[in-house]
């Protein structure tokens, strides 16, 4: 009798292993944009494999143009990835497409703690009442800055004070006057300046496109609602006084200060201000956070990051996340669940913070993530999360691109000195305002 239930219990053993050997392997498609990250979404990826056999992760890498190129033709053909890097940007019309899983039921069930994630960015994802992503990282922005640039002209490095405002510029118009030099060798602030010939920028980069970067942080220190009067909302704000204010300053810059570059000159010339800066053509550029990893890798000279100069109202930045979506006709929807609750999950977020290349959306995180950068810099690396006392959000709205189309288009017209700012809000808000109703 022994030996016979011995005999069975093997059988069963055997059976079962076969069982799994059966059992089909999915293979999820996971799509991502920036290559800097890459690494360590395969670390966390390859350590997801290691404890769910059954599933293949497949990493696609599509640049940030062509990416979001390919995830639009891809909703229209029932091709997107498994999984794929959401940006709100893009989020809303995504939505209205039904392209993308709603988690909320997933989340409920498995019992995600949301609360362990920075507040705003997890709103940012709602829709509705509907959760359609947990945030993987967050971003603020702040301004990258060569020293050896500043050294040579004797400006000191900027301070945490340091100020601006739509009057007269203030000591940030100041410091960029003494960093733009004319093809003689002359600066901004010296009797035969030539705007018109400039061998080295102080600042870069003013276009009507670089809003997350660029001017919506000044519109909001200069005490403007921003671009829409709510997230969702149905009225057009950026013709308030202190934003047109400021986005004729934001142009003046240009124009009749001469110490940026035409938009035009870096949009259809053959570098874009970030590569005029690691090229040391343009001493100061605002940029995002998620810029370090480039600015590690490329920079050949000596920089570090200063705080955003404050406004009348005070120092605001745009704070932004990026969260993990699932294409809502997957055929594996149990599988993309299980990869996204990993990879926005705390074990795959320590890994990807002890990479060091994106700041974890999981704010008892940052201590690994600053351990793991402390010896590649910048020296004041610290000011991206001081940055974060005030911020303002992404302006939400389900028909989000064509409106950002007009606004970049129009500013860009007005920051080249073509028109006067208030034209261009004139002629945006005459066609964004339709596409405002509810």
């Amino acid at each position: 009798m022994r030996r016979f239930w011995l005999m069975a219990l093997v059988l069963l053993v055997a059976l079962s292993s076969m069982s799994v050997l059966a059992a089909p392997k999915v293979t999820l498609r996971y799509a991502l944009w920036d290559s800097n990250q890459q690494p360590a979404m395969e670390a966390s990826i390859k350590e997801f494999m290691k404890r769910n056999p059954n599933i293949d992760v497949k990493v696609e890498l599509t640049e940030w143009t062509d990416y979001w190129t390919k995830i639009t033709t891809g909703v229209a053909s029932g091709t997107l990835p498994d999984v794929f890097w959401g940006h709100l940007a893009y989020f809303s019309g995504l939505i209205t497409k039904g392209a993308l899983a709603d988690l909320t039921p997933m989340i409920k069930k498995d019992k995600i703690d949301l609360s362990i994630y920075y507040k705003s960015l997890v709103g940012n994802w709602n829709y509705k009442g509907k959760q359609y992503g947990i945030p993987k990282d967050w971003d603020t922005i702040a301004i990258f800055y060569n020293k050896n640039l500043l050294d040579k002209a004797h400006v000191p490095y900027p301070s945490e004070d340091w100020s601006w405002n739509p009057k007269d510029g203030g000591e940030f118009l100041q410091v960029l006057q003494k960093l733009t030099i004319d093809a003689n060798g002359k600066n901004a602030t010296e009797k035969g300046f030539d705007k018109n010939k400039v061998a080295q920028y102080g600042f870069g980069e003013v276009a009507g496109d670089n809003m997350q970067g660029g001017w919506l942080n000044f519109v909001w220190m200069n005490g403007g609602t921003g671009v829409l009067n709510k997230p969702y909302g149905d009225k057009f704000v950026l013709d308030q006084p202190k934003a047109v204010e400021t986005l004729q300053f934001w142009g003046d810059l240009v124009s009749k200060y001469g110490v940026a570059p035409s938009t035009f000159a870096t949009q259809t010339g053959s570098a874009n201000a970030w590569e005029l800066f690691t090229a040391q053509k343009i001493a100061m550029v605002p940029e995002g956070s998620w810029m370090l990893s480039a600015a590690r890798a490329n920079l050949k000279f000596n920089w570090d990051v200063a705080l955003l100069p404050k406004g009348p109202a005070g120092r605001y930045s745009c704070f932004n996340g990026l969260a993990h979506n699932i294409y809502a006709k997957t055929k594996h929807l149990k599988e993309a669940w299980r990869l996204v609750k990993w990879m926005d999950g705390y074990e795959s977020q320590q890994i990807v913070s002890k990479h060091g290349v994106v700041f974890p959306a999981i704010s008892k995180l940052m201590p690994v993530y600053l351990e793991a950068t402390k010896s590649k810099g910048p020296a004041h690396i610290q000011y991206f999360i001081d940055e974060t006392a005030k911020t303002g959000l992404w302006p939400m709205h389900v028909n989000w691109n064509p409106l950002f189309d007009i606004i970049g288009r129009e500013l860009n017209t007005a920051f080249s000195g073509s028109i006067t700012a208030k034209e261009a809000i004139q002629n945006i808000k005459a066609q964004v305002q339709p596409l405002l109703k509810p």
